[in-house]
C-alpha cells in the first residue's frame, strides 16, 4: 500500500495520482494497476450534482406554484370563473416545463430538449388560441414553430455527429438555413396575403447556397491533396 508524499493519504493500487491533492504517485516497489478496484466510488460527483439539480427543481417548483395558485384564486374570487388568469397561468406552466424539466435528467440530450420545447411551445400556443380565438394558429403559428424546431434539431444533430467532418457540417447547416428562410417567408406570405411570394428570403438563401458550394469545393480539394500526399509518401 502506498501513501501520498504530499498529504499522506492512503492510496489504492489503481491510483496514478493522489485523489486529494493530485500529486503523482511514485513508488518503484509497487507499480500502479489501472485494472485494480478503486478504494472509493467514481460516481460521487455525479450523484452530488444530481442531488443539487433535484433540490433546485423542487425549489423552483415551489416558487412557481405560489404565483400560479395566487393568480387563479384572485381571478376566481373576483369574476367567479377563470378568465384572464388562464394566460399568465399557461405562461407559468410553460416556464416551469422549460426550467425544471431539464434538471431531472442526469445527462441531458440537447436535441431531445429541443423536441420537447417545440411540442411544449405548440401546446402553449394552442392554449392561447383557445383563450383568444382567431385563425392565426393552424396556418401560421404552428407551422413556424415546427419549422424553427426542426431547423434547430437538425443543426444540433449535425453538430453532435462524430462521423461527419467539418465541411459536411457547414454545408448541411447552410442548407438548413437556406430552407428555413425560404419556408418562413412562404408561411408569412400565405398568412398575410394568401399567396406564395419570395423576396427578402432570396437575398439570404442565395449566399447560403453559394457558401455551401464553396465549402464543398474546398473540402474536395483538401481530400484530394491529402490522398495525393499519401500516394506520394509526403
Amino acid at each position: 500500500m502506498s501513501y501520498c508524499v504530499n498529504c499522506g493519504v492512503e492510496l489504492g493500487a489503481s491510483e496514478k495520482r493522489c485523489p486529494l491533492c493530485g500529486v503523482e504517485v511514485i513508488n518503484p516497489a509497487e507499480r500502479s494497476d489501472p485494472s485494480a478496484q478503486t478504494p472509493y466510488p467514481r460516481s460521487v460527483e455525479r450523484v452530488r450534482h444530481r442531488v443539487i439539480r433535484v433540490a433546485a427543481a423542487r425549489v423552483l417548483s415551489l416558487l412557481m406554484c405560489i404565483p400560479l395558485i395566487s393568480i387563479l384564486l384572485i381571478d376566481l374570487i373576483q369574476d367567479g370563473a377563470l378568465t384572464w388568469s388562464l394566460i399568465p397561468a399557461a405562461s407559468i406552466v410553460f416556464a416551469f416545463m422549460a426550467l425544471v424539466f431539464p434538471c431531472l435528467f442526469e445527462r441531458p440530450k440537447v436535441w431531445l430538449f429541443l423536441l420537447f420545447g417545440t411540442l411544449e411551445t405548440a401546446l402553449f400556443l394552442f392554449v392561447l388560441k383557445m383563450i383568444l380565438g382567431g385563425d392565426w394558429l393552424w396556418l401560421f403559428a404552428l407551422p413556424v414553430t415546427a419549422l424553427t424546431g426542426a431547423a434547430l434539431i437538425g443543426v444540433c444533430l449535425m453538430l453532435g455527429s462524430r462521423r461527419a467532418g467539418v465541411p459536411l457540417k457547414l454545408i448541411v447547416m447552410l442548407l438548413i438555413m437556406m430552407v428555413f428562410v425560404l419556408v418562413l417567408q412562404m408561411l408569412i406570405e400565405i398568412h398575410l396575403h394568401r399567396c406564395i411570394r419570395f423576396s427578402w428570403s432570396i437575398y439570404a438563401a442565395i449566399p447560403c447556397a453559394l457558401l455551401s458550394l464553396v465549402v464543398l469545393i474546398i473540402g474536395r480539394l483538401i481530400q484530394r491533396s491529402e490522398s495525393f500526399r499519401k500516394k506520394m509518401f509526403f
